[in-house]
């Protein structure tokens, strides 16, 4: 047992599922003593995570049981009756979730947040974090994405040129809206391994997924290049060692002016050798259905997608303080066509007779060590991604630009690689500390061609690129005053890429930079109900080059960006309200930018130097079965200073990204009939928008309206829930973009996802 555990206040992960399971799992976490009495409920509890001392974690697992904790020695604890209570216990409800507390009564458990590799806990990390649960994403039917992350989470802004092809923003930390080959300024990560470099979201769908963390702001220090707007990280559930445990989820969708989609997940976990060795594996397929018509051909529902996915996690823990995680996820999407419209035509109807198909292919194995050295944490992880997306694009309205003429078709081919290892120690308790040593390799190959009705391919372009990193980090967390803690963090790097450009425009590059990217931080704990912080952090982008722009402009500058944020997260004296607010600037100097050529060929360019400040605040409200909540997130992004040369937009506003994100939205939770009923609703703005900063295509994109509701009902271990989206079936154009090759001479729409109904249905073993 850790004398440390005594009193302070640790992280702490019990599984949702029997209690005794619970009561067992934080006695091993610990290392304290839990004597049990001859009878435990047959209660199921809710997963309990955060970092809490051993008294309020008890308190929480037994609240409702008629049970209650006495410490009985420095690492032991005895469950007895609760004779406080003088009526008899609530009936025992078995839910694959304990229903929420009719009263909450002081603090709750605070989330920890693995994505600062510090494990601390939100309610005092010194910057802007949200994480969502497995709970929220539910909510969003059989298999949820990161569109569904972008509706409940204010920050988070995604480009909809359509799934697996989208660009994802936080905090207006925006380039362009157009796929090129700089990297992405939201670093995706999977547990503690960066899965993408310079690709598109690959839209990974959250099926058994234990939390995604957003961290929002530049993330250089712990997170390495890239990370300008900040880190989209998924944790999946793992492997339990203690129980066999199966769910099986089936959905239906409909969609207003489109067609039926099937859905469908299943996930397994299988202890192989109890304590030590377990096995949990998921499984996910989906037909989405279209609301596109492509007029000429077989065009009805055009843009139907398909998804097929699995996951496997294979755990041994040897012992209780060390696990070895093999982990890998495979998944395969195709899209049958684009979802943009011509301005002019019917709102759902585009007037190519050509199809867009477009596929994005992702495979990722991970290899994760944990354990305790006594006096530090080792983490290790090991990590390998292949990624393919392909895309195919009309091109016939520039096929004279290419000296063609008649039916042309452009096809983009790219294959990332991603290969990381990253080896951190952390330890210490009042001072805390934190070291380690990563590399990243990263390839990107890019092929471009032209298909003509009849005669053979021409190769317009192609580009081989890789990056690579070599970084030692760290942090250092120093108690400086009472309740006051001052964080230091720094990443030093070397940054090198290598760059060969092939085609009309052939050209070579290799960049190596050596860079130190710093973090500070000063957070006051008032009290354990509020919490204020100042925040200073740095991220970078490697230069690169720019595989079809003209010759002599094929090079592009490294970017760098620089913020400063005051936060604060403030609890009442109940519980029942929670406020979280958070002012910010930043400085973005030689943004990197992607423009379109007069062909229709994307390539990229610094367009110059851009400010981007705001506010954001989320304030919730519960009384434990009525929840309240709301969020603003305000912005000023702009372009302050331009490249000298190039020409000006008549807006600066950085593209794609709203001056105005809000929510607002209501949710309630009652018992009927032995089960657990949930209704919610939830409406969502966005502000108006700029495409891009090219003047020809400095398009205003209107704000928009979106309100959904949800409601679900759970008894045993079955549950039942019906969505609603777009329920005023607003046709608002979301994106104003889909074809490179067309938009210069006509205005293209991307209308709304019209109102759509899921229904899904589950059972769990």
């Amino acid at each position: 047992a850790r004398p440390a555990l005594r009193s302070a206040a640790v992280a702490i992960s019990t599984p949702a599922g029997p209690l005794s399971d619970a009561l067992i799992a934080l006695a091993v976490q610990t290392g304290v003593s839990i004597g049990l009495p001859g009878q435990i409920p047959a209660k199921r509890v809710a997963a309990l995570q955060g970092a809490m001392t051993v008294e309020v974690a008890l308190r929480h697992l037994l609240r409702g049981t008629g049970l209650t904790a006495r410490q009985t020695g420095p690492l032991a604890w005895k469950v007895v009756a609760d004779t406080k209570i003088i009526s008899r216990p609530p009936p025992v409800i078995s839910l694959r979730r304990s229903p929420l507390p009719a009263v909450l009564e002081g603090p709750q458990p605070d989330i920890v947040v693995t994505a600062t590799k510090t494990g601390d806990g939100i309610q005092s990390l010194p910057l802007s974090a949200h994480v969502l649960q497995s709970a929220e994403l539910q909510r969003y039917g059989t298999v949820p994405t990161t569109g569904s992350v972008s509706e409940i989470e204010d920050g988070l802004v995604l480009s909809n040129l359509g799934p697996g092809r989208n660009k994802a923003f936080l905090r207006g930390i925006s380039d362009s809206p157009f796929n090129g080959v700089s990297q992405s300024t939201v670093a995706v990560e999977m547990e503690d391994a960066r899965v993408t470099f310079n690709a598109p979201d690959p839209e990974l769908r959250l099926v058994d997924i234990d939390r995604v963390e957003l961290l929002e702001g530049p993330q250089g220090p712990m997170h390495g290049t890239g990370a300008l707007g900040g880190v989209y990280r998924i944790v999946p559930q793992v492997a339990r060692t203690d129980e066999v445990t199966a769910s099986l989820s089936l959905g239906l969708d409909a969609v207003s002016h489109g067609g039926i989609g099937e859905s469908a997940s299943a996930i397994v976990n299988l202890p192989l050798v109890r304590d030590t060795l377990a096995l949990r594996a998921v499984a996910y397929a989906a037909r989405e259905p279209g609301w596109i018509e492509r007029e000429g051909l077989d065009g009805h529902d055009s843009n139907t997608s398909r998804i097929v996915g699995g996951r496997g996690n294979l755990r041994w823990a040897p012992t209780p303080d060390w696990t070895v995680d093999l982990s890998g996820v495979m998944q395969m999407l195709h899209v049958d066509d684009s979802q943009y419209v011509n301005a002019g035509s019917d709102l759902f109807e585009r007037t190519g007779a050509m199809a867009e198909p477009h596929d994005n292919d992702f495979m990722n194995a991970r290899l994760a060590v944990h354990g305790d050295l006594g006096w530090a944490r080792l983490t290790s992880t090991t990590s390998w991604t292949s990624h393919e997306v392909d895309s195919v694009l009309d091109a016939s309205s520039a096929a004279n630009l290419f000296g063609q003429i008649g039916q042309l078709l452009f096809e983009d081919s790219r294959q990332y690689g991603l290969r990381s290892q990253e080896v951190r120690l952390s330890g210490g308790q009042q001072t805390r500390w934190l070291a380690g040593l990563s590399w990243l390799h990263a390839t990107t190959q890019l092929d471009a061609k032209l298909v003509p009705a009849s005669g053979t391919d021409i190769a317009i372009g192609a580009l081989r690129q890789s990056n690579t990193e070599f970084a030692a980090f760290g942090q250092l967390s120093l108690p400086i005053w009472d309740q006051v803690r001052f964080d230091l963090g720094g990443r030093l790097f070397q940054a090198s890429a290598a760059n060969e450009a092939l085609g009309a425009t052939a050209a070579t590059r290799s960049t190596r930079r050596t860079n130190f990217s710093p973090s500070a931080s000063i957070g006051w704990t008032m009290n354990d109900r509020n919490f204020v912080y100042l925040r200073f952090a740095s991220a970078y982008r490697p230069a690169g080059l720019s595989p079809f722009a003209p010759l002599g402009q094929e090079e592009f500058e490294a970017d760098e960006l620089q913020s400063a944020e005051l936060g604060g997260r403030f609890r009442s004296m109940d519980g029942r309200l929670r406020v979280n607010t958070t002012a910010y600037v930043a400085s973005w100097s030689h943004i990197q930018s992607d423009y379109l050529l007069a062909n229709g060929l994307v390539a990229t360019r610094n367009s110059g130097t851009g400010l981007i400040f705001g506010l954001e605040t989320d304030i919730d409200w519960t009384n434990g079965w009525l929840h309240l909540l709301s969020g603003l997130d305000v912005q000023h992004a702009k372009l302050e200073k331009p490249q000298p040369g190039l020409p000006i937009p008549s807006d600066l506003s950085l593209p794609i990204v709203p001056s105005v994100k809000m929510h607002l939205g209501a949710e309630v939770t009652r018992q009927i009939a032995e089960g657990e009923f949930r209704f919610g609703t939830r409406l969502t703005f966005l502000g108006s928008a700029r495409l891009s900063l090219e003047p020809t295509l400095n398009r205003r994109i209107d704000d928009r309206t979106k309100v959904d509701i949800d409601a679900s009902y759970q008894r045993d271990a079955w549950s039942i829930s019906l969505r609603i989206d777009n329920v005023l079936n607003s046709r608002a154009d979301t994106f104003g973009y889909g074809n490179a090759f067309s938009i210069a001479g006509s205005r293209q729409i991307t209308p709304q996802r019209p109102r759509s109904a899921r229904l899904t249905i589950s059972k769990h073993w």
